[in-house]
């Protein structure tokens, strides 16, 4: 059996950045996620029927993301804006709109 010096449960935006810091201190690292894909908030889904749109629920948690953790992990990304880039769902007490 493998033996890693941390694990991180869950693959959200915060998890990652967790086992990217791990890593780059020289840990090995396992993150656990129980969804098919990484990222967690900063994913879109096919939010509603009907519409050809796909939409985070939390898209905006990407403009939070740190300078700091930007250069300390060396990442380089762009981020695109959309005509409709976020949502908010909410139960109407009948059905989850969201």
């Amino acid at each position: 059996m493998k033996v890693y010096d941390a694990v991180v449960i869950g693959s959200g935006h915060n998890g990652l950045v967790a086992a990217c810091y791990l890593a780059k201190a020289g840990k090995s690292v396992l993150v656990l996620e129980k969804s098919a894909s990484l990222g967690g908030a900063t994913t879109s889904v096919k939010a509603f029927k009907g519409v050809d749109a796909k939409l985070s629920r939390y898209s905006y948690l990407v403009s939070l993301l740190p300078d700091q953790i930007i250069k300390d992990l060396s990442l380089d990304f762009e981020t695109i804006g959309r005509k409709v880039s976020s949502y908010t769902p909410y139960f109407d007490g009948e059905r989850d709109n969201g």
